[in-house]
């Protein structure tokens, strides 16, 4: 009678490490998927050097390919001392541009915040926030003779 209750517990601790194994891998992932799309929102906001319509049109035609979530989440107007650019519409992303920019002058930085979203049975939904800066865009502009 002593083996089959020695089992039974031996059985539940596996199940346990097994159900915890699986929560980190699916943390794992959302996690690298929200760091993949601000990446990628980065790349294109340094590539059409600062968010502009074609920034815009890149980054929604990337978020549709990579089936990120879609919105529910209210942008801040501040972020850590940034300002509110753009609230993604249609995907859960905010972009901010430095506070302290148009005094520098030469230079401006933009910020991306976008949520890594993990759906647990019993905890239901949380979210988690990923920020990123872009390097430094300078500013070009038409100096007239």
């Amino acid at each position: 009678m002593r083996g089959p209750i020695a089992y039974t517990f031996l059985f539940n601790l596996v199940m346990i490490f097994v159900l915890i194994i699986f929560c980190f891998m699916a943390g794992t992932l959302s996690y690298y998927k929200a760091f993949k799309v601000n990446n990628r929102i980065i790349y294109n906001i340094e590539k059409f050097e600062g968010y502009n319509d074609d920034a815009k049109i890149a980054i929604e035609r990337f978020l549709g390919s990579m089936s990120y979530k879609t919105g529910g989440i209210r942008c801040a107007d501040e972020y850590r001392d940034m300002f509110l650019v753009y609230e993604g519409q249609d995907y859960s992303y905010c972009i901010y541009i430095d506070n302290e920019s148009p005094m520098a002058g030469d230079y401006y930085k933009y910020g991306v915040l976008t949520y890594m979203e993990i759906d647990l049975p019993l905890i239901n939904l949380v979210n988690f926030r990923v920020f990123t800066k872009t390097n430094s865009i300078y500013k070009f502009t038409n100096v007239q003779p």
